[in-house]
């Protein structure tokens, strides 16, 4: 199992601060630091495709080893990132993380399957300021049927936001996507058998400033 932050965006919402470096506790452990902490507890190795110009941003953190990997790169998409990973890595199983994301609660890394079929999906209940700004799941038994992405008008209870997979999930996107939600909805609509794991706690987009400053709210005390 190997693990893959996509870190490659131009963070036009946050006026070009890389949205990795924000802080996230009262030591000022970045979002990028802790995910790469988890992982490292579960992962052979951590890929963070980046933008050359960020190279350096993370060299700066002190986080880069033999198992934490930089891929500098230029891509037009979030799919695209992670299928150029795919081309460097011999892995079959990954886990995928955003790292402007936050979980506050139980983690999802300790509950999502590391050989999944196909892939197992990190959930949580949607609070109402989020609806129509994440991708939202309908799940029965364990089992994602559907995903919608951002539509205020859906009433799925669930919206994801972490998951493992199995590289084949891949066959299913295109370079162009979004995201690997596309992947996700695509490999449903074919009959696959897509997991999900419920997640107890709170799920933080932080890359946006609302979302963000949010989170600082609920989770950091000084």
């Amino acid at each position: 199992m190997e693990a893959i932050i996509p870190a490659a965006g131009s963070a036009t919402r946050m006026r070009g601060l890389p949205k990795f470096l924000l802080p996230c506790d009262t030591s000022y452990q970045t979002l990028l630091e802790k995910h790469i902490d988890s992982l490292l507890k579960l992962c052979e190795t951590v890929w963070i495709p980046t933008r050359p110009e960020y190279t350096f941003l993370l060299e700066s953190l002190g986080v880069l080893n033999k198992r934490v990997v930089i891929l500098p790169m230029i891509t037009g998409s979030m799919t695209e990132t992670v299928l150029e990973v795919l081309k460097t890595s011999n892995e079959r199983y990954f886990h995928l993380v955003m790292p402007d994301t936050y979980f506050e609660g139980e983690s999802p890394y300790s509950k999502l399957s590391l050989e999944p079929p196909l892939a197992d999906v990190a959930c949580w209940k949607i609070r109402p300021e989020q609806k129509g700004k994440l991708g939202q799941v309908n799940v029965i038994n364990g089992r994602i049927l559907d995903i919608i992405d951002k539509d205020t008008s859906c009433k799925f209870q669930y919206s994801w936001g972490s998951l493992t997979f199995d590289r084949s999930l891949l066959d299913y996107s295109n370079a162009k996507d979004l995201h690997i939600g596309f992947a996700l909805k695509n490999a449903l609509e074919n009959g696959e058998f897509i997991s999900a794991k419920i997640i107890d706690g709170m799920y933080f987009d932080c890359g946006t400033p609302i979302e963000y400053i949010t989170m600082i709210k609920e989770v950091m005390t000084f």
